[in-house]
């Protein structure tokens, strides 16, 4: 299975940001962006956006590295346990689609590994994104195109030159959500996400987890179509630790309390119909809770259907299994992106990266697809002020958050 949802990559748009100036793309200048932390959603954006701003800026890139999870306690994202792109990515589709899409464009390694790296006259210098406009409004920074000249100047204020003989480096560090994605065209958002590639043997497993869903329920989807209508419903729980934690129920995050949010996907689940539900969730014993919910909920209603709860786990077996009980958190969640993108109605919280990710791309096949100059972005449809297409459904209103982080202007589908 390919993540490359819902078809391949054209490098078509990139290509043309990408060369748009010959001289854009300078020797001399390298930048990186080491130790990306959180959830793969928001780890995923922000190496697209240290990409982007790459080539904004005109230089070379050090392959991407990111912060492991804490293993023994999920919460704690922002390790310095450093691991590289392919603990996440596929790192050979990831160097082929950014050379073949933005060909000036240098890749290394390693900063070591950069022309006349040993004689540099300074240490890295330290960047984030929204340096340069750090009140920017909600939807991003207002003007991206001028960014260019921003970190020229910002060079000059640091009395640095780019020398190809005295090479600069520059870390980009971590900002939130500050680059509006659709800036450049719709085209080129739609494809920039698709520089990367979750690992091939996530996707390998995926594939298995689709075979066994459908043969086991035969519901007759068809793995060559992007969305099989009536297959399966794709509920994303989020009440693990971490998020619970993080988004208290006692401070007002309504869908952090469990009857809450098995409440707003057990409407959606009567409302579409189907009879398979596909969990993801990083902690089984809320699935185990859930399902319970479900049952209770069919027999309270006296409702004359048949609803099965499943997971990963419960449609692998054997080898396959023991494949997927090795990787860790984070790299089990991409199979659970991979089979979320096929299912016939997804749903999920507004206050996480993983639905607003599935969505979002989801969203490109969808009759409300974003059309570029909308106010709100072409995402609040049939009903919500948040996300309701006739695919997928960000769950509740803004008014049942306390804030809602701006996914649909700043992460990149």
């Amino acid at each position: 299975m390919n993540v490359e949802f819902p078809s391949p990559i054209d490098y078509t748009p990139i290509h043309s940001v990408c060369t748009q100036k010959p001289d854009n793309f300078r020797p001399g200048l390298l930048f990186s962006c080491e130790e990306q932390h959180g959830g793969v959603g928001m780890v995923r954006n922000q190496i697209l956006k240290c990409i982007r701003y790459a080539i904004h800026g005109g230089g070379a890139l050090v392959i991407p590295s990111m912060a492991k999870r804490n293993a023994k306690d999920i919460s704690d994202i922002e390790t310095s346990n450093e691991v590289p792109l392919e603990y996440l990515f596929d790192r050979e589709a990831f160097i082929t689609h950014l050379t073949n899409a933005c060909p000036g464009m240098r890749l290394y390694n390693d900063a070591s590994d950069f022309p006349s790296y040993e004689n540099r006259p300074r240490e890295p210098l330290q960047l984030v994104g929204d340096l340069f406009e750090p009140n920017h409004p909600r939807t991003g920074l207002s003007d991206p195109l001028s960014w260019r000249a921003s970190f020229d100047s910002w060079l000059a204020e640091k009395d640095v030159s780019i020398s190809h003989s005295q090479p600069v480096h520059v870390q980009i560090g971590q900002a939130y959500l500050e680059y509006p994605v659709h800036n450049d065209s719709l085209s080129f958002s739609s494809e920039f996400g698709k520089l990367l590639s979750f690992r091939a043997d996530t996707r390998a497993l995926a594939s298995r987890v689709l075979l066994s869903l459908n043969q086991k329920f035969e519901l007759g989807i068809n793995p060559e179509r992007a969305i099989n209508e009536k297959s399966f419903f794709g509920a994303h729980l989020r009440l693990e630790k971490d998020a619970v934690e993080a988004w208290s129920p006692e401070e007002g995050w309504r869908f952090s309390r469990m009857e809450d949010q098995f409440g707003e996907v057990w409407q959606e689940i009567k409302g579409s119909g189907m009879g398979v539900v596909y969990v993801a969730c990083g902690d089984q014993s809320i699935v185990d809770t859930f399902s319970e919910y479900i049952s209770g909920k069919l027999e309270e209603e006296e409702k004359e259907m048949s609803i099965s709860v499943v997971t990963k786990y419960t449609l692998l077996s054997g080898h396959d299994l023991e494949r997927l009980n090795a990787l860790t958190f984070d790299q089990q969640a991409l199979v659970d992106f991979l089979i979320m993108f096929k299912a016939g109605v997804f749903v999920g919280v507004a206050h996480s990266s993983f639905p607003w990710t599935v969505a979002l791309r989801r969203h490109e096949l969808s009759v409300f697809r974003w059309e570029e100059g909308r106010v709100d972005g072409g995402y609040a449809n049939l009903g919500s002020d948040l996300l309701r297409d006739e695919l997928s459904v960000i769950m509740g209103m803004r008014r049942d958050y306390p804030y809602v982080d701006p996914f649909e202007w700043g992460l990149w589908p």
